[in-house]
């Protein structure tokens, strides 16, 4: 997977500077679009990791597609129908739901649900067009590592450990970590930098360590050494994945100021208690698919009312963090 990410899915170049880009996009432009993600991928129960694949294609296609010399200008209207397709891509390629629902079997959204929750904006044939669009850019490269496979990945070398050295069962230990570090990650897609600047695995591997600085001190915390011993297991995985590098005590910080109260509150509060929902940005919404209520925050397009939406999918709205089982 490490050797995967070298060699297909670098980190894309910051398309946000390129003029090209800059009359149709801006950071707070990617977040909302960010926010409209999740809101559509918890609405329909899918696993909110494919999120963060979509978000691979829309920055990769849009960095490939409007580099710095590009004459054509990227419009709002196009940098939206990138991100529905992106979306849609990802749903079909690797849209599974909770486990909880359908046994987590893999369903997909019919394109035309995309069309309705782009509120007729595009049609059928416009994302199909983008999508095949995006294909060939991608060379059908459309399986990049995400932060959390490479938290399952880095939590299978976590220490076995007997009881009476350490009261807490592993299985619950390791599920504690991933839940911790998932949620930071889930926050991270939020913000270009972390897109354009670094890795799923430098990423993943930061954002267990503050899932580690965050349990420390509570009934849950690791015991020091084996701590230690479960850093340097990762540590043998890749010789990068230091917590004494630059970039990883960079991410760490970074990661730590987009949920504050996670590292300031009491140290026995669960994560997913702490509030999720809050919209990191408001933003201008002229000209967007994005719907905004009265009081100008962002809302999802889908509209729950109508009955055409709720009868096709058949899901259950659910609005909570998906668990993967480590």
């Amino acid at each position: 997977m490490l050797q995967c990410e070298r060699n297909h899915y670098g980190p894309p170049t910051n398309y946000l500077l390129y003029e090209s880009c800059k009359g149709g996009v801006n950071e707070n432009w990617r977040r909302r679009l960010c926010e409209w993600m999740f809101e559509v991928t918890d609405h329909y129960d899918f696993d909110r990791e494919v999120v963060s694949v979509a978000f691979d294609y829309l920055d990769r296609s849009i960095s490939l597609s409007y580099g710095p010399n590009s004459i054509e200008k990227l419009s709002k209207r196009d940098y939206q129908l990138y991100a529905v397709t992106s979306l849609y891509l990802a749903i079909k390629v690797h849209g599974e739901m909770d486990p909880d629902i359908n046994g987590g079997e893999r369903v997909k959204l019919r394109i035309e649900h995309f069309t309705q929750l782009s509120r007729g904006f595009f049609k059928t044939e416009t994302i199909e067009a983008k999508e095949r669009e995006i294909l060939n850019l991608f060379n059908w490269r459309v399986n990049p590592p995400t932060c959390a496979q490479y938290l399952s990945s880095y939590l299978r070398v976590l220490p076995e450990w007997e009881l009476n050295e350490f009261e807490n069962p592993r299985e619950d230990i390791a599920n504690h970590i991933f839940d911790v570090a998932k949620y930071l990650t889930e926050l991270s897609v939020f913000v270009s930098d972390f897109s354009f600047t670094y890795n799923p695995s430098t990423i993943a591997y930061s954002a267990i360590l503050c899932a580690l600085d965050y349990m420390e001190g509570s009934a849950k915390g690791l015991p020091s050494h084996i701590h230690i011993r479960f850093l340097c297991n990762i540590n043998k995985v890749s010789d990068t994945l230091n917590p004494e590098s630059k970039d990883v005590q960079h991410i760490q910080t970074m990661l730590k100021k987009l949920a504050p109260k996670m590292f300031t509150t009491t140290k026995d509060m669960y994560p997913l208690e702490l509030a999720r929902t809050v919209s990191l940005l408001e933003v201008d919404t002229t000209n967007s698919v994005v719907a905004t209520s009265s009081n100008s925050r962002a809302i999802s397009p889908i509209n729950t009312s109508k009955r055409s939406i709720s009868k096709t999918s058949g899901y259950k709205q659910a609005n909570k963090s998906k668990r993967q089982k480590v």
